[in-house]
């Protein structure tokens, strides 16, 4: 094996975001499907608008899920929250 390195003679093409392709109303819309209105404020970067929504948004907590153990047993999800309700 070589250890000759290949320059590329073309630039690479940029990777195509999904989200810089969606039109204006299109984003909107599907934003507010996501949050239940529409952005207060539009940035120039979709991306970093849904990095902000995501980092913004609880974690929904895991209390009252079932969970699937053995084939098709379903026992509820314990939490340390559920846990300690039980032992108590």
């Amino acid at each position: 094996m070589s250890s000759e390195r290949i320059i590329p003679t073309e630039p690479f093409p940029e990777p195509e975001d999904t989200l810089t392709q969606m039109s204006h109303p299109e984003f909107i819309a599907g934003w507010k499907a996501l949050v239940g209105e529409p952005p207060a404020a539009m940035l120039e970067d979709r991306s970093e608008m849904i990095r902000v929504l995501v980092e913004s948004t609880p974690i929904a907590p895991l209390d009252e899920v079932d969970v699937a153990v053995d084939g098709d047993e379903v026992m509820p999800a314990q939490t340390p929250l559920s846990s300690a309700r039980a032992s108590s």
